[in-house]
């Protein structure tokens, strides 16, 4: 006998006592723990009492046969979960028909078998004892879920009180910084006026120029960082992806730009702030261009998804790594200062977050050798597949 089904309780409901003790007698030599009933009224109110694993109920008993007693045990919350094996000497196909469809899990003819009784009762004791572990396994689950919901909950509502204060304290810094900066700049400036002209004072005026731009446009874009969350609150303007491509084209005249789309451009709209979208598709070509070797013309292909235009430009000089280009968007990464986009400061990560504002992405891949892809990913209005 399986050790698990050692001490299972059963319980025998039938008027005849012969019967009773036959049964009684085959469970018990199996190691069963047996409860005796005579009528099916005092077995409703054992059930309430002690709860058996698995019941043997007659058909035919006088005053509650043996439907009715399965009928009360199936409107019972705490007991229609019992299996019922029902027992009679009726083995027309009506009566097993009728035992069957109400909730029976099987049916055994008298005279008794040994062998066939010990089979059926544990058989489904197996099927009990495995929906009680796989129920409880279920519970264990379910809770294990929920405390993990919760920690994954809480670790979110971390990472978005982080993430406020990083925007918080990017705004404070650039705010700080900004006063001083222009004082510092303001000086050079006169200081440069003051220079008499030489080969030395043009070669110190020009990187004077470049520091100057470069220090002005990594402040803008830390104060932009900090304020991208509140600028895009209530955004509601429709973006066509054809302006967006004359607008690009316009701000960058000395780029041969060629464009090979899925779908026609005029077609396609974006729900976003039109600044900010320019700005990040800006920056987007931008980035391009410091990774693809010098005057090759930039090539955009537009591939479209169910609900977004994926823009990618393919680049030739890409020497990070797999692993430095998926972090390359982070703005506490390394790998952006020590590659050929130094120069651009914050503006690729504020590119990144724009685009994620507004449900898309801007990616940064890697492929054989030092080629690879920068591509812009932008929620469309409306499905475009």
């Amino acid at each position: 006998m399986n050790p698990d089904l050692e001490g299972a309780s059963i319980m025998i409901v039938d008027d005849t006592p012969a019967n009773l003790e036959l049964l009684a007698e085959m469970l018990h030599a199996k190691g069963y723990r047996v409860l005796q009933f005579p009528n099916g009224m005092t077995a409703l109110h054992a059930c309430v009492r002690v709860k058996p694993d698995l019941i043997l109920l007659d058909i035919m008993m006088p005053q509650m046969d043996g439907f009715e007693v399965n009928r009360r045990l199936k409107t019972d919350e705490k007991l229609r979960d019992i299996p019922v094996i029902f027992i009679s000497a009726l083995d027309d196909t009506a009566n097993i028909v009728q035992a069957l469809s109400q909730g029976g899990v099987d049916y055994i003819t008298k005279p008794f078998k040994e062998e066939e009784v010990l089979a059926r009762v544990r058989t489904h004791l197996k099927i009990v004892f495995l929906q009680r572990q796989l129920k409880a396994h279920n519970e264990n689950l379910e809770e294990l879920v929920a405390k993990r919901t919760q920690q994954l909950t809480r670790a979110h509502e971390r990472l978005k009180e982080l993430d406020r204060l990083k925007d918080d304290f990017l705004s404070m810094i650039s705010h700080e910084i900004r006063t001083p900066a222009n004082g510092l700049l303001g000086v050079g400036e006169l200081l440069i006026e003051l220079c008499p002209p030489s080969e030395n004072a043009r070669n110190y005026e020009e990187m004077f120029r470049e520091c100057s731009s470069r220090l002005r446009k990594l402040i803008d874009d830390a104060s932009l960082l900090g304020d991208i969350d509140r600028l895009i609150e209530d955004t509601d303007i429709d973006v066509s992806f054809s302006d967006l491509l004359q607008e690009i084209r316009e701000s960058f005249p000395e780029v041969r730009i060629t464009v090979e789309t899925q779908v026609d451009p005029e077609k396609v709209f974006f729900k976003a702030d039109p600044v900010l979208l320019k700005k990040a598709f800006e920056t987007t070509l931008l980035l391009a261009r410091k990774f693809s070797s010098k005057k090759k013309p930039v090539s955009l292909l537009g591939l479209a998804g169910e609900q977004h235009l994926s823009v990618q430009i393919p680049i030739d000089l890409l020497y990070l790594t797999h692993e430095q280009a998926e972090t390359f968007f982070n703005i506490e990464s390394t790998f952006r200062a020590s590659s050929q986009a130094e120069s651009m400061g914050l503006a690729p990560v504020v590119a990144h977050k724009i685009l994620s504002a507004f449900g898309g992405g801007l990616n940064l891949v890697k492929q054989e050798g030092t080629k690879g892809y920068v591509e812009a990913i932008m929620l469309t209005q409306e499905r475009i597949t």
